[in-house]
This record gives structure tokens, C-alpha cells and sequence, in this order.
């Protein structure tokens, strides 16, 4: 389940960086970065075990 939320995380964050890139939109280009940035975080997220 975490795996494939840090995966479209950073799919999202690479898409978003990229359009950016091309429009030079400063605000989709940070969006990409948080993106990228808490998918890189979650790896650091343990569940609990019941």
C-alpha cells in the first residue's frame, strides 16, 4: 500500500516538475518538489502491527 502511494508520488511530482519546466510556472515546479520530497519522507513511516 505505501509502496504505491511513494510511486505515484513521485510519478506526480516528475510530471508536475517537468510541465513547470515547459511553462516555467514557479508554483507547479515547488508543487513537484513536495511531492517528490513526502513520497521520500514516507520511507521513513512505520505502521503499527496489531
Amino acid at each position: 500500500m505505501i509502496i504505491r502511494l511513494r510511486v505515484a508520488l513521485i510519478a506526480f511530482g516528475v510530471i508536475a516538475f517537468t510541465v513547470a519546466q515547459r511553462t516555467s510556472l514557479e508554483w507547479v515546479r515547488w508543487i513537484g518538489i513536495a511531492l517528490v520530497a513526502s513520497a521520500l519522507l514516507l520511507r521513513f513511516y512505520k505502521p503499527r502491527q496489531p
